[in-house]
């Protein structure tokens, strides 16, 4: 979920100013995803769409954030294009599928192969989901991060990248338009805290979900602290 495709959060602790501060790469919803026109649609409260609905497809955050984490809080002693070199290579040299995500892939397999090469059938090999070991190559993955490394964020929300990003979700149902990623901008949020047994613990705000392990926090905060073989303070 936080590969090009997805979105992504930021949090960041300045070892010079003890200051922390947070990015919000999450993506927001296209612009012509109204209320209305879900319930011209047929969908309700009671009757959404489908989660595998291409209108749920909200704008790629994660790219974004990167850009933005590198700039506003990397050393600059190395570019975006040097960050990215190794996934370069790895998607253009190929890298040995996990077991678990072969199960997955494998699990997909005929939805891939059905949308056809252009749409997810250059996923699999051969028509086939990689197995557990097989090298699996992403040349045009390779050649999306080369861009972007070479032209930051214009090169995912503009141009080529984005008019196919929004080409396959359109061609699925969806409504998102080059409007909505080439408007679209990271947020510089204020991090949350609570203090768990003497230490204080930093999170993001909501949309994020890092209000709930705050919360969790502050519950377990009222009960005695477990020791022995199944406390990890043992």
């Amino acid at each position: 979920s936080t590969g090009l495709g997805g979105d992504a959060f930021c949090l960041f602790y300045d070892g010079n100013t003890g200051e922390i501060r947070g990015i919000n790469g999450s993506g927001r919803s296209p612009k012509a995803l109204t209320l209305d026109f879900l319930e011209g649609c047929g969908h309700t409260a009671e009757s959404p769409p489908s989660v595998f609905d291409a209108v749920n497809i909200t704008v790629p955050g994660a790219t974004a954030c990167w850009c933005d984490t590198v700039q506003l809080f990397g050393s600059q002693k190395l570019s975006l294009q040097e960050i990215l070199s190794g996934a370069v290579e790895l998607a253009e040299e190929g890298f040995p599928v996990a077991e678990i995500t072969a199960h997955h892939w494998a699990n997909w397999a005929a939805a891939l192969k059905g949308d056809g090469k252009e749409l997810g059938g250059d996923l699999l090999i051969d028509g086939h989901a990689p197995k557990c070991g097989q090298v699996y190559k992403n040349t045009g993955l390779a050649q999306t991060l080369k861009e972007l490394g070479k032209h930051g964020k214009p090169a995912f929300y503009q141009g080529r990248v984005a008019q196919a990003v929004v080409d396959v979700i359109n061609q699925h149902g969806g409504v998102m338009t080059l409007e909505d990623l080439s408007s679209h901008d990271s947020e510089l949020i204020t991090p949350i805290s609570t203090e768990y047994k003497g230490v204080r613990l930093w999170e993001l705000p909501p949309n994020s979900q890092g209000l709930v392990a705050l919360l969790l926090l502050n519950i377990l905060e009222n009960f005695p602290q477990l020791t022995g073989p199944w406390s990890m303070c043992s």
